[in-house]
Protein backbone atom coordinates (compact mmCIF):
# COMPACT_ATOMS: atom_id res chain seq x y z
CA UNK A 1 0.00 0.00 0.00
CA UNK A 2 1.65 3.43 -0.98
CA UNK A 3 2.09 6.23 1.57
CA UNK A 4 -0.43 9.29 1.76
CA UNK A 5 1.22 12.00 0.16
CA UNK A 6 0.01 13.84 3.29
CA UNK A 7 1.88 12.24 5.87
CA UNK A 8 5.00 14.33 5.49
CA UNK A 9 3.09 17.34 6.05
CA UNK A 10 1.36 15.24 9.12
CA UNK A 11 4.39 14.41 10.26
CA UNK A 12 5.72 18.06 10.49
CA UNK A 13 2.61 19.56 12.25
CA UNK A 14 2.98 16.59 14.87
CA UNK A 15 6.28 17.93 15.53
CA UNK A 16 5.74 21.67 15.72
CA UNK A 17 2.54 20.85 18.03
CA UNK A 18 5.38 18.69 20.13
CA UNK A 19 7.36 21.70 20.30
CA UNK A 20 4.41 24.12 20.87
CA UNK A 21 3.52 21.79 23.83
CA UNK A 22 6.66 21.63 25.23
CA UNK A 23 7.24 25.24 25.73
CA UNK A 24 4.30 25.42 27.46
CA UNK A 25 4.82 22.10 29.84
CA UNK A 26 8.39 23.86 30.29
CA UNK A 27 6.59 26.98 30.83
CA UNK A 28 4.04 26.45 33.32
CA UNK A 29 4.70 25.24 37.55
CA UNK A 30 5.22 21.17 37.25
CA UNK A 31 1.92 20.24 39.09
CA UNK A 32 -0.24 22.49 36.70
CA UNK A 33 1.63 21.07 34.15
CA UNK A 34 0.34 17.43 35.43
CA UNK A 35 -2.91 18.86 35.74
CA UNK A 36 -3.34 20.51 32.32
CA UNK A 37 -1.95 16.65 31.17
CA UNK A 38 -4.84 14.98 33.19
CA UNK A 39 -7.05 17.13 31.22
CA UNK A 40 -5.61 16.27 27.72
CA UNK A 41 -5.96 12.62 28.44
CA UNK A 42 -9.62 12.81 29.67
CA UNK A 43 -10.25 14.46 26.85
CA UNK A 44 -8.52 11.55 24.55
CA UNK A 45 -10.62 9.36 26.35
CA UNK A 46 -13.63 10.78 24.80
CA UNK A 47 -12.47 11.90 21.30
CA UNK A 48 -10.39 8.08 20.63
CA UNK A 49 -13.04 5.54 20.32
CA UNK A 50 -10.77 2.65 19.58
CA UNK A 51 -8.30 3.44 22.02
CA UNK A 52 -11.29 3.45 24.95
CA UNK A 53 -13.17 0.36 23.82
CA UNK A 54 -9.32 -1.06 23.44
CA UNK A 55 -8.87 -0.14 27.18
CA UNK A 56 -12.54 -1.15 28.50
CA UNK A 57 -12.02 -4.21 26.65
CA UNK A 58 -8.75 -5.43 28.15
CA UNK A 59 -9.57 -4.28 31.37
CA UNK A 60 -12.41 -5.90 31.71
CA UNK A 61 -11.18 -9.37 30.83
CA UNK A 62 -8.47 -8.95 33.11
CA UNK A 63 -9.94 -7.50 35.86
CA UNK A 64 -13.54 -7.92 35.15
CA UNK A 65 -16.32 -5.36 34.85
CA UNK A 66 -16.01 -3.60 38.41
CA UNK A 67 -12.50 -3.66 40.07
CA UNK A 68 -12.55 -2.90 43.79
CA UNK A 69 -16.09 -0.61 43.59
CA UNK A 70 -14.65 1.16 40.42
CA UNK A 71 -16.43 0.38 36.38
CA UNK A 72 -14.08 -0.73 33.91
CA UNK A 73 -15.14 2.46 32.12
CA UNK A 74 -14.08 4.76 35.07
CA UNK A 75 -11.23 3.01 35.89
CA UNK A 76 -10.20 3.14 31.67
CA UNK A 77 -10.72 7.15 32.10
CA UNK A 78 -8.19 7.28 34.83
CA UNK A 79 -5.78 5.24 33.01
CA UNK A 80 -5.94 8.38 29.62
CA UNK A 81 -5.82 10.97 32.37
CA UNK A 82 -2.78 8.74 33.78
CA UNK A 83 -0.99 8.89 30.23
CA UNK A 84 -1.90 11.91 30.03
CA UNK A 85 -0.06 13.33 32.95
CA UNK A 86 2.95 11.50 32.42
CA UNK A 87 2.95 12.73 28.49
CA UNK A 88 3.52 16.49 29.33
CA UNK A 89 5.34 16.10 32.58
CA UNK A 90 7.72 14.37 30.20
CA UNK A 91 8.05 17.39 28.16
CA UNK A 92 8.55 19.47 31.31
CA UNK A 93 11.73 17.13 32.73
CA UNK A 94 14.50 19.59 31.20
CA UNK A 95 13.04 22.26 33.14
CA UNK A 96 13.36 20.27 36.38
CA UNK A 97 16.75 19.27 36.38
CA UNK A 98 18.84 16.97 38.00
CA UNK A 99 18.12 18.40 41.76
CA UNK A 100 14.10 18.78 40.69
CA UNK A 101 14.17 15.66 39.65
CA UNK A 102 14.98 14.03 42.49
CA UNK A 103 12.89 16.35 44.72
CA UNK A 104 9.57 14.67 43.23
CA UNK A 105 10.56 10.93 42.84
CA UNK A 106 11.40 9.28 46.37
CA UNK A 107 13.13 6.41 45.74
CA UNK A 108 13.18 3.35 47.64
CA UNK A 109 15.42 0.26 47.21
CA UNK A 110 17.99 1.45 44.61
CA UNK A 111 20.96 0.96 46.96
CA UNK A 112 22.20 -2.47 45.31
CA UNK A 113 21.52 -0.72 41.74
CA UNK A 114 23.76 2.70 42.90
CA UNK A 115 26.22 -0.04 44.30
CA UNK A 116 26.87 -1.37 40.65
CA UNK A 117 27.45 1.99 39.17
CA UNK A 118 30.08 2.84 41.65
CA UNK A 119 31.67 -0.36 40.88
CA UNK A 120 31.08 0.21 37.39
CA UNK A 121 29.40 -3.09 36.68
CA UNK A 122 26.36 -2.69 34.01
CA UNK A 123 22.79 -3.89 34.52
CA UNK A 124 19.42 -4.65 32.96
CA UNK A 125 16.81 -2.23 34.48
CA UNK A 126 12.97 -2.98 33.36
CA UNK A 127 10.31 -0.84 34.25
CA UNK A 128 7.18 -1.50 32.37
CA UNK A 129 4.71 1.49 30.62
CA UNK A 130 3.48 2.35 34.23
CA UNK A 131 3.37 5.30 36.22
CA UNK A 132 5.69 8.03 34.20
CA UNK A 133 7.86 5.27 33.41
CA UNK A 134 10.38 8.03 31.42
CA UNK A 135 10.70 9.93 35.28
CA UNK A 136 11.76 6.43 36.44
CA UNK A 137 14.65 5.96 34.38
CA UNK A 138 15.54 9.67 34.89
CA UNK A 139 15.47 9.47 38.84
CA UNK A 140 18.01 6.75 38.45
CA UNK A 141 19.96 8.38 35.98
CA UNK A 142 20.15 11.91 38.81
CA UNK A 143 20.88 9.46 41.19
CA UNK A 144 23.80 8.27 39.91
CA UNK A 145 22.80 5.19 37.75
CA UNK A 146 24.75 5.40 33.95
CA UNK A 147 20.96 5.01 32.21
CA UNK A 148 20.74 4.12 28.54
CA UNK A 149 17.33 4.04 27.04
CA UNK A 150 17.22 0.63 24.78
CA UNK A 151 14.11 1.86 22.23
CA UNK A 152 12.97 1.44 18.66
CA UNK A 153 12.71 4.03 16.18
CA UNK A 154 9.15 5.71 15.47
CA UNK A 155 8.15 6.31 11.96
CA UNK A 156 8.03 10.41 12.82
CA UNK A 157 11.98 10.77 12.95
CA UNK A 158 11.16 14.41 13.83
CA UNK A 159 9.20 13.39 16.54
CA UNK A 160 11.93 10.76 17.46
CA UNK A 161 14.47 13.27 17.24
CA UNK A 162 12.79 15.58 19.53
CA UNK A 163 11.85 12.84 22.00
CA UNK A 164 15.44 11.72 22.02
CA UNK A 165 16.55 15.29 22.69
CA UNK A 166 14.38 15.71 26.05
CA UNK A 167 15.98 12.30 27.38
CA UNK A 168 19.92 13.67 26.67
CA UNK A 169 19.08 17.17 28.17
CA UNK A 170 18.10 14.63 31.48
CA UNK A 171 21.61 12.74 30.82
CA UNK A 172 20.17 9.72 29.15
CA UNK A 173 21.19 8.44 25.73
CA UNK A 174 19.14 6.49 23.74
CA UNK A 175 20.12 3.10 22.02
CA UNK A 176 18.21 2.62 19.12
CA UNK A 177 17.12 -1.28 18.47
CA UNK A 178 18.49 -2.79 15.16
CA UNK A 179 19.30 -6.07 14.15
CA UNK A 180 21.52 -8.41 16.46
CA UNK A 181 22.26 -7.02 19.77
CA UNK A 182 25.69 -5.79 19.49
CA UNK A 183 25.20 -2.29 20.43
CA UNK A 184 23.54 -3.71 23.82
CA UNK A 185 25.95 -6.08 24.34
CA UNK A 186 28.79 -3.33 24.34
CA UNK A 187 26.65 -0.47 26.22
CA UNK A 188 26.06 -3.46 29.33
CA UNK A 189 29.55 -4.85 29.23
CA UNK A 190 30.96 -1.17 29.36
CA UNK A 191 28.58 -0.51 32.61
CA UNK A 192 25.27 1.09 31.39
CA UNK A 193 22.23 0.52 32.81
CA UNK A 194 20.11 -0.78 29.79
CA UNK A 195 16.73 0.59 30.42
CA UNK A 196 14.14 -1.50 28.74
CA UNK A 197 10.19 -2.37 28.51
CA UNK A 198 9.41 -5.49 27.71
CA UNK A 199 5.10 -5.47 28.85
CA UNK A 200 3.69 -4.95 25.02
CA UNK A 201 3.24 -7.20 22.40
CA UNK A 202 6.25 -8.85 20.57
CA UNK A 203 4.54 -10.30 17.90
CA UNK A 204 6.13 -13.18 16.35
CA UNK A 205 8.86 -12.86 17.53
CA UNK A 206 8.16 -12.77 21.21
CA UNK A 207 8.05 -15.87 24.07
CA UNK A 208 4.20 -16.40 25.15
CA UNK A 209 4.50 -16.32 28.91
CA UNK A 210 0.88 -15.92 31.34
CA UNK A 211 0.07 -12.35 31.74
CA UNK A 212 -3.64 -12.12 33.74
CA UNK A 213 -4.11 -15.58 33.39
CA UNK A 214 -3.56 -15.45 29.27
CA UNK A 215 -0.78 -16.17 27.34
CA UNK A 216 0.79 -12.99 25.82
CA UNK A 217 3.72 -12.66 23.17
CA UNK A 218 6.67 -11.10 25.24
CA UNK A 219 10.14 -9.33 24.47
CA UNK A 220 13.15 -11.60 25.71
CA UNK A 221 15.78 -9.21 25.46
CA UNK A 222 15.96 -8.19 28.76
CA UNK A 223 16.62 -11.81 29.43
CA UNK A 224 19.00 -12.82 26.79
CA UNK A 225 20.98 -9.95 27.30
CA UNK A 226 21.23 -10.43 30.82
CA UNK A 227 22.01 -14.16 30.36
CA UNK A 228 24.98 -13.77 28.07
CA UNK A 229 26.68 -10.75 29.87
CA UNK A 230 25.95 -12.25 33.19
CA UNK A 231 24.46 -8.70 34.39
CA UNK A 232 21.76 -8.89 37.41
CA UNK A 233 18.18 -7.22 35.96
CA UNK A 234 16.51 -4.82 38.24
CA UNK A 235 13.03 -4.53 37.82
CA UNK A 236 12.27 -0.69 38.85
CA UNK A 237 8.21 0.58 38.98
CA UNK A 238 7.21 4.20 39.41
CA UNK A 239 3.76 5.35 41.26
CA UNK A 240 1.90 8.33 41.91
CA UNK A 241 1.71 10.90 44.54
CA UNK A 242 -0.41 13.74 45.65
CA UNK A 243 0.98 17.19 44.58
CA UNK A 244 2.77 15.61 41.52
CA UNK A 245 5.18 14.02 43.43
CA UNK A 246 6.09 10.26 43.15
CA UNK A 247 7.28 6.85 44.64
CA UNK A 248 9.93 4.88 42.54
CA UNK A 249 10.82 1.56 44.09
CA UNK A 250 13.40 -1.12 42.73
CA UNK A 251 10.84 -3.88 42.99
CA UNK A 252 12.91 -7.01 42.47
CA UNK A 253 16.64 -7.91 41.41
CA UNK A 254 16.76 -11.44 39.23
CA UNK A 255 19.81 -13.21 38.46
CA UNK A 256 20.60 -15.59 35.14
CA UNK A 257 22.07 -18.63 36.24
CA UNK A 258 24.90 -19.03 33.96
CA UNK A 259 25.27 -22.83 34.08
CA UNK A 260 21.53 -22.77 33.13
CA UNK A 261 20.56 -23.88 28.94
CA UNK A 262 19.98 -20.40 27.99
CA UNK A 263 16.34 -21.22 26.25
CA UNK A 264 15.22 -22.28 30.02
CA UNK A 265 17.14 -19.44 31.35
CA UNK A 266 15.56 -17.20 29.36
CA UNK A 267 12.06 -18.66 29.72
CA UNK A 268 12.46 -18.45 33.37
CA UNK A 269 13.70 -15.06 33.62
CA UNK A 270 10.93 -13.69 31.09
CA UNK A 271 8.13 -15.50 33.34
CA UNK A 272 9.04 -13.61 36.30
CA UNK A 273 9.92 -10.25 34.85
CA UNK A 274 5.91 -10.50 33.55
CA UNK A 275 4.70 -12.26 36.88
CA UNK A 276 6.39 -8.83 38.57
CA UNK A 277 5.04 -6.46 36.75
CA UNK A 278 1.41 -7.98 36.88
CA UNK A 279 1.50 -8.02 40.20
CA UNK A 280 1.77 -4.18 40.39
CA UNK A 281 -0.13 -3.53 37.67
CA UNK A 282 -3.21 -5.43 40.12
CA UNK A 283 -2.39 -3.40 42.66
CA UNK A 284 -2.49 0.33 40.54
CA UNK A 285 -4.58 -0.58 37.45
CA UNK A 286 -4.99 2.96 37.01
CA UNK A 287 -1.36 3.31 36.26
CA UNK A 288 -0.46 0.18 32.95
CA UNK A 289 -1.07 1.26 29.56
CA UNK A 290 -4.34 -0.41 28.42
CA UNK A 291 -5.08 1.36 25.19
CA UNK A 292 -2.80 -1.10 23.62
CA UNK A 293 -3.09 -4.57 22.36
CA UNK A 294 -0.86 -6.94 24.96
CA UNK A 295 -2.51 -10.33 23.90
CA UNK A 296 -2.61 -9.23 20.22
CA UNK A 297 -0.31 -11.88 18.97
CA UNK A 298 -1.74 -15.28 19.19
CA UNK A 299 -0.29 -18.25 21.23
CA UNK A 300 0.80 -21.31 19.11
CA UNK A 301 -0.49 -24.89 20.31
CA UNK A 302 0.93 -25.68 22.88
CA UNK A 303 2.47 -21.80 24.74
CA UNK A 304 3.14 -21.70 27.88
CA UNK A 305 4.17 -25.07 28.70
CA UNK A 306 8.44 -25.63 29.80
CA UNK A 307 10.98 -25.72 27.22
CA UNK A 308 12.04 -28.60 26.86
CA UNK A 309 16.00 -30.12 24.90
CA UNK A 310 16.10 -33.01 23.60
Amino acid sequence: MSRSPLRPLRQQLEVLLLHALGLLARALPFAWTSALGALLGRAAFHALARRRRIAIENITRALGPVHDGVPASLLARRVFEQIGRSFLEFLAMPRLGREGILRRVEMIGYEPALEWAREGKGAVMVTAHFGNWELCGAAVRAAGGPVRYLLPPQSNRGSDAYFDEIRRRVGIEPVKIGFGMREELRALRGGAFLGMLPDQDARRVGLHVPFFGRPASTHTGPARLAYRTGCPIGIGLIERRAGARFTSRLVAILRPDPDAEEAREVERLTREITAVIEAHVRRRPDHWYWIHRRWKTPAPEGAGSPVTTS
